[in-house]
Order: structure tokens, then C-alpha cells, then sequence
């Protein structure tokens, strides 16, 4: 039904579209050693393939043993390359399989159904752990990584089930259905092998979009967060604690005098000094705050789980980290201060629009009363409650 030639030539088609399609994708992304794992695993995969097929106008070293190891060899630097597309090291126990099959070939080398048998036992080892591997990192649901692994498992219980057939019916091979077995096998695995490519397309191409959107999410000048960024994550944060005890805080800084920096020494400076702040800021806090730049020379702060009297110390360290150093470019030097409006607020009922509008009106009275200090207010007075941080409270720079 399945001639080896057929088989051969879909499984080698499959490692060839894989090589050429993830070599696209290095091509414009070379940040990842991921693709070039997956590039080199079809590559030995789909060469070891054509070896096999040549076995018998090849010497006796190249006829079984290295068309077998460039085949696992394969499979293990698909598992490198899914470790390094998360910034993972290189597992050791990818040399497992290639071992297992290097080690035991001598012993069965003249015996057709226990050399298949090994060759089944090292490759369902190494898709074993390779589906472990991948299905422990996958989120929950269906998403590519999990159809990654499912396919792995699959072939594990496949390739286990057929060293265990050879094993025990070695001696009728060609007498019953083992042989239509092993026939359809190869084939199940090419078909097996181009859903790899098409749910490792799939995961290259998630994240490709989710770094898209993290470039939409982010200001271009500072590398923080960008105002959409800032309230998308901040309202996602404040949801995550709505069922925790204790507050959450928000802090809006912006540059004192910052259209004079501008008008005295130019837009670069003032770029430079918005660069520098934001740089500075991002120094002193945790991994969970939430840091944005939400307009010019304005930014803000959500401290998810804080309550105000850390927050006045967080704001108090980036206020002097900016005041008490100058910041210093091509000829000039300029001394810049910073104005803070702080608020906190119960996570039970922490809405961020009515947050950030509190934080701001706060910032004003810190402007009101002089610049270079921070204010803290906990409720929005009362006539600028209908203002929301679409409908910002003007304030002087």
C-alpha cells in the first residue's frame, strides 16, 4: 500500500519545506539559536533518511549506523531548538538517544527485527523526552506547543509498541500483519513530521505577534511602557488582585520645567532627560510594578499589593535618583527635579481610571506647592470627580 520510495520521499519533502520555511524565519529574526537547531534537526533528520535509502550501495559503516544517528540526532536538536526558543540551555539527555542506539548497535547489528527494535526503542526515547519536556512548559488549552507535545507522546507509544512487536515476533516478520505494520509505520511518521512543521510554524508565528505586540505596548524613546501598554497591563494587574487583602498604589511623575530644558538646550536634551528619568525610575523597581510613559514628560506607576506608605518611599527613591545627579550630554549639563502625585487605594474596589485621576490631581497640588516633592492624595476631591485620565487635570511644567 505505502512503498518505502513513496514514504521516503514524503518524510524528505517534509524535512526539506521545515528546513526551507524555518530558514525564512531566521532570516529575519537572527536573536534565537532557536531556528538554527530546527534547521540543523531536519536537516540530519532528512539525511540520514537518504542514507538509509542508499544502504545498499553504501560502505557497511555508512549502510546502519550513521544513517540511524544523523535520524536521532535529528530529533534531539528539535528538542535544542524548542529549549532555546525559551531561552533554555541545551539538555544533556538529548545525547540519550543517540547513545542508546550507538551503544546497542554492535550487539544486534546482524538481525534485521532487533536492529529495528533498537532503532524504535532510541527514537521513542528521544520523542519521549521531548513531549515531557514541551507539554510540562505548554499553557493550559490547545495552542501549538500542546499539539507539539501530543504529536511526541504519539510517536513515543508508537515507536515503543513496534520494539516490543519485533522483539516478540522477529521470526514471522513477513508471515502476518507486522509487516503491514511496519510498512504504514514510516508513513504515520511523515505525516506525523509535517504536522511538526506546520505547529512549529505556528509557534514561531505566535511569537512573532506576541513581540508586535509588545513593540505596540512600548515607547520607542524610553523602552518602557507606552500609555496603552501602561493601562492594559495596570488594569490587568489590579483585576489579579482584586481578591487580595491590602492596597495598590499609583504614582504620576512628571519633569519639573521640562519646555524650559526643551527651549534652552534643545529637543535632543529633552529627549535625553526623558530617556535618563525613565532609566533611572526602571532601576529601582520590583519585576511586578508596572511602569509606563504616559505622556511628553509625564509617567506613572501602578504598585500592585502596596499600600501608600511604601509607595511614598518608592516615589521618594526615584525623586532623589533623578534631583540629586545632573544629567549630562554633548555640551551641555542640566540639573533636572521631578513632582509626584501618589494615591493608594483597597484592591477590593481599585479601579485605575479613578487611581490615575487621584494620582494626578495629587501631582498638581505637588506642582501648586512648589515642584520637586511628592503628594499624596486618597480620594479624588470633589470638583474634579468627573475627571477621568482621558480628561486629564492641567497642570504648569
Amino acid at each position: 500500500m505505502f512503498d518505502s520510495f513513496t514514504t521516503r520521499l514524503v518524510v524528505e519533502a517534509a524535512c526539506l519545506m521545515g528546513s526551507l520555511t524555518i530558514f525564512s524565519f531566521w532570516l529575519k529574526d537572527r536573536h534565537t539559536s532557536a531556528h538554527l537547531w530546527w534547521i540543523a534537526g531536519f536537516g540530519l533528520f532528512g539525511l540520514g533518511l537518504i542514507l538509509g535509502s542508499l544502504r545498499q550501495h553504501l560502505p557497511a559503516l555508512l549502510s546502519y549506523p550513521v544513517p540511524g544517528l544523523l535520524t536521532l540526532l535529528g530529533v534531539s536538536a528539535f528538542w535544542a531548538g524548542l529549549r532555546a526558543f525559551d531561552r533554555r540551555p541545551f539538555p544533556l539527555l538529548a545525547l540519550l538517544p543517540p547513545a542508546i542506539w550507538g551503544l546497542g548497535l554492535p550487539l544486534v547489528l546482524s538481525s534485521y527485527p532487533l536492529r529495528y527494535a533498537l532503532f524504535n526503542l532510541a527514537i521513542g526515547t528521544a520523542t519521549l523526552l521531548t513531549g515531557t519536556d514541551v507539554w510540562r512548559q505548554a499553557p493550559k488549552g490547545i495552542n501549538p506547543r500542546t499539539c507539539i507535545g501530543f504529536i511526541c507522546l504519539l510517536e513515543t507509544a508508537i515507536s515503543y509498541t513496534q520494539a516490543v512487536a519485533l522483539i516478540a515476533m522477529q521470526e514471522v516478520i513477513g508471515d502476518g500483519p507486522l509487516f503491514g505494520w511496519l510498512t504504514f509505520a514510516p508513513f504515520q511518521s511523515a505525516v506525523a513530521l509535517i504536522a511538526l512543521v506546520i505547529f512549529g510554524i505556528q509557534l514561531i508565528s505566535e511569537r512573532s505577534q506576541q513581540r508586535l505586540q509588545r513593540l505596540a505596548m512600548s515607547d520607542e524613546l524610553t523602552n518602557v511602557l507606552n500609555r496603552r501598554g501602561f493601562f492594559e497591563l495596570g488594569q490587568q494587574a489590579l483585576r489579579g488582585q482584586s481578591d487580595n487583602a491590602g492596597d495598590s498604589s499609583v504614582i504620576v511623575f512628571d519633569i519639573d520645567r521640562f519646555k524650559s530644558i526643551n527651549d534652552t538646550y534643545g529637543h535632543a536634551a529633552g529627549d535625553q532627560v526623558i530617556a535618563t528619568f525613565a532609566k533611572r525610575a526602571a532601576r529601582l523597581l520590583r519585576p511586578d510594578d508596572i511602569f509606563g510613559r504616559i505622556g511628553g514628560e509625564e509617567f506613572a506607576l501602578l504598585l500592585p499589593g502596596t499600600p501608600s506608605d511604601v509607595a511614598a518611599s518608592v516615589a521618594e527613591r526615584i525623586r532623589l535618583a533623578i534631583s540629586e545627579e545632573p544629567i549630562t550630554g554633548e555640551g551641555y549639563t542640566v540639573s533636572v527635579t521631578t513632582s509626584a502625585g501618589l494615591t493608594s487605594a483597597p484592591n477590593s474596589h481599585a479601579h485605575l481610571d479613578r487611581l490615575m485621576a487621584t494620582a494626578d490631581a495629587a501631582l498638581y497640588e505637588a506642582k501648586r506647592l512648589g515642584r520637586n516633592r511628592i503628594k499624596s492624595l486618597d480620594s479624588l476631591p470633589s470638583g474634579l470627580r468627573h475627571l477621568t485620565p482621558i480628561a486629564r487635570v492641567p497642570h504648569k511644567a
